[in-house]
């Protein structure tokens, strides 16, 4: 049992003292009406419990504890769209699986999605809004492979450096989580510049999709949506192949584990990416409670309809009284 007074407890007890001594007073004073009296000493007590919110203890609710930002960088390449992921399914389609089951277990971290085919750019900046995520990912498409001339793996070095700086010196007290997600195939005639990022990358792990074997890709407008498969200039299915030792050099560049993903559990993913400290249960306690207000409002209701009935009541005698006192000569 716990109280949480509606007004200011001084005001509470005032009230309570004024309104159950004068009619504390009343039911001992009015002799010839102590029922009505007393119905609204019952309700003055009522109303005086009622300010006082009176409430059930329930259970201590804790909030998630975290301290983590947590960049996505995402391959949007044409490859994205290789059907070899987990059986037939696309590689986008295990990027989206992947950081939905990432953010479920980093509760209350912020995230941030930065995506990259012949470019960068940071889709969605840091948020803790979990549905925003959710749709940011959902959305995610492959580039217009129209216009797909070649592209490095390592694309996004310079936006992914700038953004990790400025979230350095804003919150320096924050973990800085990197998960890159894609299948290493570097599709530019130049070598891939090495990530850079000294002591701005606290953890995370790159993630690896599609197969040796490869799979082949649609081809994409500039919705996104698939079209017919790809195919080379001899009229031969395109098929991109996952390039695991590039992947493996990336994860060495940013000093994480690299990970082959086949869709399941991302747990042990997260294990070996020291993802910082999101700690489900940990953060600050909620005391939570039931309110027993509503109980006491209709205590009075009913207190206050009974205190009616007998004074409408009493009303009716005396003018009956005074009917009878008017027609007697």
């Amino acid at each position: 049992m716990s109280w949480h007074p509606l007004l200011p407890w001084p005001l509470v007890v005032l009230l309570g003292l004024l309104l159950v001594g004068f009619t504390a007073w009343r039911v001992v004073a009015d002799t010839h009406h102590r029922l009505r009296w007393g119905l609204r000493l019952a309700t003055a007590v009522a109303m005086v419990l009622t300010l006082l919110g009176p409430a059930v203890d329930g259970a201590i609710a804790r909030q998630a504890a975290s301290d983590v930002n947590v960049y996505f960088v995402v391959d949007t390449t044409t490859s994205a769209m290789a059907r070899d992921f987990d059986g037939d399914r696309t590689r986008i389609e295990g990027y989206r699986e992947d950081m939905a089951k990432i953010q479920e277990e980093m509760p209350g971290a912020r995230f941030s999605i930065i995506t990259f085919d012949y470019a960068a750019r940071v889709v969605m900046p840091l948020t803790t809004d979990t549905n925003a995520l959710k749709t940011a990912a959902e959305n995610l498409r492959a580039e217009n492979s129209l216009y797909s001339g070649g592209s490095s793996i390592t694309a996004a070095q310079e936006r992914l450096r700038l953004t990790l700086e400025g979230a350095k010196e804003r919150q320096p007290e924050r973990s800085r989580i990197v998960f890159y997600l894609g299948d290493g195939e570097q599709t530019s005639s130049q070598d891939p510049t090495p990530f850079d990022l000294p002591d701005l990358v606290d953890g995370g792990a790159v993630l690896g999709y599609g197969t040796e074997q490869g799979g082949r890709m649609a081809s994409t407008d500039a919705d996104g949506e698939p079209g017919e498969d790809i195919k080379d200039s001899q009229g031969n299915p395109g098929v991109s192949k996952i390039d695991e030792k590039r992947l493996e050099e990336i994860a060495e560049q940013l000093g994480v584990p690299y990970t082959h993903r086949e869709g399941g559990d991302i747990g042990p993913a997260l294990t070996d990416a020291d993802p910082g400290e999101a700690v489900d249960g940990e953060g600050a306690g909620i005391e939570t409670y039931t309110s027993l207000v509503w109980v006491l409002a209709l205590i009075m209701s009913g207190l206050l309809l009974a205190d009616l009935f007998v004074t409408t009541r009493e009303i009716g005698r005396l003018r009956r009284v005074e009917a009878e006192a008017g027609g007697t000569p």
